[in-house]
């Protein structure tokens, strides 16, 4: 691993720029601000290219040619289009995320949280005006910094091969203007920092500050990505928990934890904002037990939930490499951390599902496949790192 911190300084100023914008658009900070955000963001960018260009060829290759494929596609897809970059639409024209107040346009679910079309907003204020593709482009910035980040683990071809699983089961989402790929990636590398600094007994990350102050970007960016962040975020928080209660070991990371809780509070607030001005979650509201009562009996109804999520392709593949990884280096921490979360997470899935306010089948039949990225992203990548660490006996 390389420990000049060079790349961790870059993820932590880019992870800063980009809640910041958010912020100063919470704010209503002057355009002027917000343009001058950007542009360092954008100088950032440059500057991890142009440090050392041989360095990390990998990913400067990799985020070029999706950069440009972003540009030379169309935003079509109707989430991508009437959600995520309508909301950046409106942000943008309205220079304010206090515009969701009105509720205008209510089927583009304006309780989501939008840090990606905040994002996406600034570009636009930045070049003067707005067109369905170039904004999507922003969205593609936000993977930069857990890309940048992972660079200090995976090196040389072991990071091709993380490029790979990137390419493989994120796939077209790197681009589309959706932001299911960002909610896997975010929060596989949000696992993997709550495992080096509470399951992990290596005090060079215990002990090193810039790791905290990522993570608590990171997890800050990952309940502020999409809804289902926040419940990912709390799975982490619960399973860390109630490792450290098993370990008899919390009390030494009780205030550790607590102050990267504080990182809940920006979709606390916008939560709140969304209550204040009646602004509804579709999924989480008065008819949830309406919708869930009629389907929890019917076993047929977990066969079709389990059909959808976890005979996925990508999610077999991901659990046999797992598998494989666990098999030849049996790390049962790591193992059993990542099996908790898992299991936890596919049963908040199935109740998801069984309580979803549209036709059950064509929930499932639309999402899913999307869903289900988080968990096969993260049985890869956990497999990738278990692995790196193997050593082959002659």
């Amino acid at each position: 691993m390389v420990k000049n911190n060079l790349h961790e300084k870059i993820t932590l100023y880019l992870s800063l720029l980009i809640l910041s914008n958010y912020l100063f658009l919470n704010l209503s900070f002057p355009i002027l601000i917000i343009k001058i955000n950007f542009i360092l963001f954008l100088i950032l960018v440059v500057f991890f290219y142009f440090k050392n260009l041989n360095e990390n060829i990998y990913l400067k290759i990799f985020f070029l040619l999706i950069i440009l494929i972003s540009l030379g596609t169309p935003t079509y897809e109707w989430d991508a289009r009437s959600i995520w970059l309508f909301h950046g639409k409106r942000i943008f024209y309205d220079e304010s995320i206090f515009s969701f107040a009105d509720n205008y346009a209510s089927f583009s679910h304006n309780g989501y949280p939008n840090l990606a079309p905040a994002f996406s907003s600034s570009l636009a204020m930045l070049v003067g005006y707005w067109n369905e593709i170039f904004p999507k482009i922003s969205f593609t910035f936000l993977f930069l910094p857990p890309l940048v980040f992972t660079y200090s683990f995976f090196k040389d071809d072991k990071y091709l091969i993380f490029l790979s699983i990137v390419f493989f089961i994120i796939g077209k989402y790197l681009f589309n203007g959706w932001t299911d790929g960002l909610i896997a990636i975010y929060f596989c590398l949000s696992a993997f920092l709550m495992y080096l600094l509470f399951i992990k007994n290596e005090k060079y990350f215990k002990n090193n500050f810039l790791y905290y102050l990522i993570a608590f970007c990171f997890f800050s960016s990952l309940t502020l990505i999409k809804n289902e962040g926040t419940a990912l975020l709390l799975i982490l928080f619960t399973v860390t928990l109630l490792i450290k209660i098993y370990k008899k070991d919390l009390k030494k990371d009780i205030s550790k934890l607590i102050v990267l809780s504080f990182s809940f509070l920006p979709i606390i607030f916008w939560k709140f904002f969304c209550y204040t001005n009646g602004i509804e979650n579709d999924y989480i509201n008065n008819d949830l037990l309406t919708n869930l009562l009629p389907r929890i009996g019917e076993f047929s109804n977990y066969k079709l939930i389990g059909y959808f999520l976890l005979l996925n392709e990508k999610f077999i593949i991901s659990l046999i490499f797992f598998s494989f990884s666990f098999w030849l280096k049996r790390n049962k921490e790591l193992f059993n951390f990542i099996l908790f979360i898992s299991l936890i997470y596919i049963t908040v899935l199935f109740f998801i599902f069984l309580s979803t306010p549209v036709d059950f089948y064509f929930q499932l039949n639309s999402a899913a496949a999307r869903i289900v990225k988080t968990l096969s992203f993260s049985l890869a990548f956990f497999g990738l790192y278990n692995l790196c660490n193997y050593k082959i006996k002659y």
